[in-house]
């Protein structure tokens, strides 16, 4: 698309000239309605005045905008805080949002972003919707605890964190396998396959469902899953997080089904939850995913640097409690 002039920008977003130049130049006396629709009408074209990065850049608002998917998670409560508190260190505020897995509400979200003229964004993705989008923006973004090749990004490789847990059942002599969670998803595929490989298969899914965002809808979940079976037809289950985790757990145990006698139980996130009711769990490493996080988008900000995305993937871990018995 060729692009428009100021006259043009100011005639889509019914305002005047000299307001699309405040915008554009970073002035922050313009009313925020009207930066919106400036800033929409450049976003929806696909065109950024060519003197709108460097200038915006010269006038820092030392925010970072933050959007994550959900916030009843108590792995996102520790994100949120260590990303606070890094940015903090490095001289800049977070100005946060919830998208409760809305691709709507994260447009809605980043769209805010940019009247507030953040300078930069650090976002969790709801899947693939808004990846384009974010694609044509000016400001710098990086995807945080998942991977995407079309913008700096670093996550934890769940394919591989579902390949543990599924390796450490096997090796523990277990041969029917169950799973918690909404599928598909890459931790999920990771603990499937692993099972194939070694001859084995998935015994039983408990489904929860993607509306599942919080710990009552969960339960309600997997205590229809006791309610509609007859018996458990596996001696060994990971779930998709800590939460699932805990909700299994405690459905189990009002059932009189010993953990880990019965049923040897894995989580992922290694949450607080984890180490308060003592789950084995997969591993993330917040702080080193929210350090090399703000390094990357900082040095967007800050520096000229490659065009080239940097894509991280970093290593998952099990942590080992009571809630599984893996002696050889």
């Amino acid at each position: 698309m060729s692009k428009l002039t100021m006259k043009e920008i100011a005639k889509l977003a019914n305002v005047s000239q000299a307001t699309v130049s405040r915008v554009i130049n970073g002035n922050k006396s313009v009313n925020e309605e009207a930066a919106k629709r400036v800033l929409k009408v450049i976003e929806e074209v696909g065109f950024i005045p060519n003197n709108a990065a460097q200038t915006l850049k010269r006038s820092h608002s030392n925010i970072i905008g933050v959007c994550v998917t959900e916030t009843f998670n108590p792995y996102f409560v520790e994100l949120i805080d260590t990303l606070e508190l890094e940015a903090r260190k490095r001289g800049y505020n977070i100005l946060l949002h919830n998208s409760k897995h809305n691709p709507i509400t994260e447009w809605e979200s980043i769209q805010n972003f940019i009247a507030r003229q953040v300078d930069g964004i650090i976002l969790v993705p709801n899947g693939e919707y808004n990846i384009q989008r974010l694609n044509k923006l000016a400001i710098p973004t990086v995807i945080i605890t998942k991977n995407r090749e079309s913008l700096d990004s670093i996550g934890l490789d769940h394919m591989q964190a579902g390949k543990i847990a599924g390796e450490n059942f096997i090796y523990a002599g277990h041969k029917k396998f169950g799973y918690i969670g909404t599928v598909p998803d890459e931790k999920y595929l990771g603990y499937k396959s692993v099972l194939y490989e070694n001859g084995f298969e998935l015994n039983s899914l408990i489904n929860v469902k993607q509306t599942s965002t919080n710990n009552f809808l969960i339960q309600q979940d997997i205590e229809a899953y006791f309610n509609q079976a007859d018996r458990l037809d596996f001696t060994c289950v990971f779930a998709a997080n800590d939460i699932m985790a805990l909700e299994f757990l405690k459905a189990a145990q009002k059932r009189g089904i010993r953990i880990p006698e019965d049923i040897s139980l894995i989580g992922f996130d290694d949450t607080y939850l984890a180490k308060i009711m003592g789950i084995s769990s997969i591993h993330q490493p917040i702080e080193e995913m929210v350090k090399t996080t703000i390094e990357i988008l900082l040095n967007r900000i800050e520096n000229e640097v490659s065009s080239e995305k940097i894509n991280i993937q970093l290593a998952p871990t099990l942590i080992e409690r009571k809630s599984s018995n893996f002696k050889r």
